[in-house]
This record gives C-alpha cells, structure tokens and sequence, in this order.
C-alpha cells in the first residue's frame, strides 16, 4: 500500500466544529483466526513488511497513514483516537491529558497531564517538552509536518526554536506551561474540535536536550510502549518494550506483542507468497501492503480464507492537476484530462473491483455533505469524444505532461492505467516515478512538483472542515500560496472559505462546505478516482488483527497479539 496524506482538522481556515468524541463508524475488518481477545497472553515478535520506508518518525514531521500508524506505538499525544472494532466506531480518548476544558469561546484550551508519565530513559514527562515539540513545527525544516500549532496559535514572525535569540527568547507565546503539569493554549480564533487536534503528533513531547533537529527522524524519544532498538533506514526497524510506559495510563494501547520488526524493501508479491505459504518464519508477520491482485483468488483456499482480514478506510485518491504549470492554468485541458481518465482502468490497476472501488468525489459516500457529481455527469470509463472536443477548444498542441506516483507496484500500475488512457485522446504524459518514502514532501514543493499529481486524502473524522479546507484551501502563514496539502494549487473558493471560517454553526458550516465544494469542482482543480478496499493475509499466530479505517486502513498494530510465544 502506497501511504496516503491524512489531516487532523482543518488546515488553512482553522474551521472548527464540536465533533469531538466518536467520528465516523464502519470499516474495521476482523480476522476470523480466532485465538487469545485483546487482554490475552503477552510476548512474541511480530514481523510488518512494508515496501517503502516511513516517510518520518519524528513526531513534528509525521503527517501519513503509515508513518503514523508506527508512530502510535512509540509516541503518545495529549489525546489520540482508537477505533473500537466491536461498535465500529472511532473514538476520542485523553492520552497523556488527564483532564482538559475549553473557554466558553473555545479560544482558550487547558489540558493537565496524567501522574507518573516518562520517556524510555526515565526521565518524567513536562508540559514544557509539548511546548517545545509544537515549537519545533514553526521550524522551515518541519514543513512537512502538521501545521496546527502554527496555523492555530498566535505568535506572529516565530520562526521555531532553532533560530537564535527568536521571539526574545520566548518562544511561542501563545503557549503557556504555569507548571510541569499543565499546558494552556491561547488560541488566535474559535476552535470547538481543538481536542481532536491535538492528537497530531505535533502535540506530543520532545525533550529540548535530546533534540537532533532532522536527525531526531531515526530515534525519536520514545513516550509509547515500545522504543527503538535499532534503525537501518530503507531497511529494517526493530521496536522492543519501552519500560518506562505505564499500561494504566495508557486507554489506546493493548500493546500484548514484546517486540516487532518493520522490514522494509521487500517486493508486495513475493511478501504475498510468504503470507500465503505461512511459514514457520511469517505465523507471526503480517503486511501494511493487501494482497496483491493476482492473488487475490487464492483468498478462498484451505488454510487461507480464515487468515483474510478485510476492511475499508476513509481515505479517497485522486490526480491534482497542478495550476503553476503554465499548460494547467488552461480549464479546457483540465476538464479534456477529467473526461479522458478512464476511472475503471485505473480501478483495475488498483487491483480490480475487490481492491478499489470507483468514487465521484473525495467526500465519503456515507458522510454527510456528499452529492453525486453532477457537473460534468464523465461515466467511470470516461467520455474519449468529450476529452477530444476539450483538448481542441484547448489548443493542446501535444505538449508533454508529467504524472507523478510513488514506486511501489499499485500505485504504479495506477499510474500507467492514467497514462494509456490519455494517450487515448492524444495527451502526451510520461510518469515521474518517486521513492514512496519522500513522496508528499516531494509533492508540497513548488519547484519539483508534478504537472500531474497522485495524492489521496483521508479526513479524521467525518466533517467536511477536515477536507475541503485542507484540499483547495490557501496557507494561511503565507497569504497568496496554496496550502501545503492543496496540490492542485487552486485558489478557487478562498473568498469563499474565508467567510465560512466565521460560521459557527454546524449545520451552516456543514452545508456551505458542501456546496463550496461542489463549486469549486466545477473548475476541474482534480479528477477523483478510487476508494481502496483493504484485503490482508495474516500469520496464523496473529490474533486481534483489525484494520483501522481512520489510519488508512491498515491493520491496527496497537491491538493485535501473538497466539503462541514460543
């Protein structure tokens, strides 16, 4: 599974509602193995193959489902989300904050850590170390990383603690640690989903003393139950038990397993041959990649069918066509490029109709806001005479465009199902292929980003302030620049967005955000493409295993066990 990007609330307009304590409901698929529940037996080694290393561990940097999901294991945040398996839905639980409560105008939030909390070293845990690590976001080299702390907190001109002698000293100002216990945020508009926020890493603690800058990416300091034993980036990461975590005060992490290995590199297919097989060597590994296409009929064969976990996710893909580029400021070829993709090929590289699903829109289906597109009406296998129509009204003269795509097999296939369909209507591409672990840091700038971009979102819970915003919206710290997120470089809508992030109700909110969406999609900023549906083959040693639809839908690592210790 190519990762995808994820948001916390809303990015570039603060849009802010109340939607704080349980989000969106289905999608967490279960094993059918059997063996120990969730509070049984502890020990053993799980083993994850994964295709491509993590983008960041670092907990200021990391913004994507798979970086996100290990990084759940090692670093806990103020709040952070569980998804329960048994009512399906995703809830919000205080994590290291053991109480926290907003002003009545939700500009002002409190949280109170939890007694006893310490780093794998043994060192207590502050209020000054959360401080310091949303500092650290304000910082040019942790751009690529959440930017709630400096979209949401007033310190103007702070440019991260790494500049000397910045702010006088002060750092940001706009938070306040009275003592080691407590941590206020004076926020610079109405937030009411603030808690949710702040369960981004962002909001989880860094030692100052221990802070490697980009270097702190390869051994974090761990806060979770396990820490890093060692790390060959692009190659293999060992996680063992963290001593210090304190299991009771911890509400997210079952944390049964003693040890697990990240291998990285290895190709999906032959890591689909080892699931399959089950060897002696894979009872207790699992992949954070489904099963390949060619193997999915091998889901119903003897001693294979009942190691099948499946589930979906929030997340939905789409192509940018990225309007800095001189040939896609023109809305003729965007809209030749949106009837000429052909969604069921593209489907089909995705692994066919048991691996993806064909969508018309980013918003969810079952989410409040979502409307059938209805403007251009493109069928899922396109419209080729409409696409040819456009590129003349165009005036395409057969200038090459470049798509952009992760390295790993799907995603690629993907990419050459997009590619053969325009060559269809006589649109020249060629595919820029790139490491899947620097891919949306690659994409965020402006000087190496694609004509075309592969990207996918997955909103955190479901309110249309969690996609719309952070999708087509404007970088609030740099007036005129699209946010980092917004690949399409569209400004489409920002006047509009800008006088929503006044609403306050959630009813208005809601229904001016769906209506800006379908607005803005009239001007072609994306082609939508596909929904993932998530297969996976596990060890016949895994219990427990559920896929969690609001980290991508990969499988749950904080939940899962090993039957047998051996």
């Amino acid at each position: 599974m190519d990762h995808l990007k994820r948001t916390r609330s809303a990015i570039a307009l603060g849009i802010g509602v109340g939607l704080t304590a349980a989000a969106c409901g289905g999608g967490g698929g279960t094993s059918s193995s059997g063996g120990e529940s969730a509070a049984g037996a502890k020990g053993g080694t799980v083993t994850v193959y994964h295709v491509n290393d993590v983008e960041h561990l670092d907990p200021a940097r990391n913004f994507v489902t798979d970086s996100n999901m290990i990084g759940k294991l090692i670093t806990r945040t103020l709040t952070e989300y569980r998804y329960d398996a048994k009512t399906k839905k995703i809830v919000l639980e205080k994590d290291l904050a053991e109480s926290y409560e907003a002003s009545p105008d939700f500009k002002t939030w409190t949280f109170k850590l939890k007694d006893g909390l310490k780093y794998e070293d043994g060192t207590v845990i502050k209020a000054a170390d959360i401080k310091y690590n949303a500092e650290r976001s304000f910082a040019p080299d942790m751009a690529e990383g959440a930017p709630y702390a400096h979209e949401y907190l007033a310190c103007p001109g702070y440019k991260g603690p790494y500049v000397a002698n910045n702010n006088g000293g002060k750092g940001c100002t706009a938070i306040e640690v009275p003592d080691d216990k407590t941590i206020v945020f004076k926020l610079n508009r109405p937030v009411a989903s603030f808690d949710g926020t702040t369960s981004m890493k962002v909001f989880a603690p860094v030692p100052q003393a221990k802070d490697t800058k980009t270097q702190y990416d390869n051994h974090p300091v761990s806060t979770g139950p396990y820490k890093i034993e060692s790390y060959t980036r692009k190659k293999q990461l060992v996680l063992v038990r963290n001593d210090q975590w304190d299991a009771k005060s911890d509400p997210i992490r079952d944390a049964r397993p003693d040890k697990f290995i990240f291998k990285f590199g290895d190709a999906e297919a032959t890591v689909d041959q080892r699931l399959i097989a089950n060897g002696t060597a894979d009872q207790s590994s699992l992949s954070f990649a489904g099963l390949q296409p060619e193997n999915i009929a091998k889901t119903n064969q003897a001693g294979v069918k009942d190691r099948i976990v499946e589930g979906t996710d929030i997340c939905r893909r789409y192509i940018a066509f990225n309007q800095q580029k001189p040939l896609l400021k023109n809305q003729k070829l965007r809209e030749a490029l949106y009837y000429g993709l052909d969604r069921t090929s593209y489907r089909d590289g995705r692994g066919g109709e048991r691996l993806a699903k064909v969508v018309d829109s980013i918003i969810p289906q079952d989410m409040e806001g979502y409307t059938p597109e209805e403007h251009f009406k493109a069928p899922p296998e396109g419209d080729q005479a409409k696409a040819k129509q456009l590129l003349t009204e165009a005036g395409y003269k057969g200038e090459k465009l470049t798509l952009s795509t992760a390295d790993s097999g799907l995603a690629v296939k993907a990419a050459e199902a997009a590619q053969a369909s325009w060559k269809a209507i006589g649109v020249t591409v060629e595919i820029q292929k790139i490491p899947g672990d620097n891919y949306y840091s690659t994409e965020q700038q402006d000087s190496a980003a694609a004509d075309l971009i592969t990207a996918g979102w997955c909103y955190d819970w479901a309110s249309l302030t969690t996609i719309v915003p952070s999708v087509f919206g404007p970088d609030t710290t740099a007036p005129g620049k699209a946010a980092q997120n917004n690949y399409a470089r569209s400004q489409a809508g920002w006047d509009k967005l800008a006088e929503l992030s006044k609403e306050t109700d959630k009813q208005k909110l809601e229904s001016g955000l769906s209506g800006l969406y379908t607005e803005i999609m009239t001007s072609a900023p994306i082609v939508p493409t596909v929904q993932d549906l998530n297969v996976y083959v596990v060890g016949s040693n895994l219990d427990s295993v559920v896929t969690d639809p609001n980290t991508g839908g990969l499988p749950d690592l904080t939940q899962l066990g090993v039957k047998k210790v051996s």
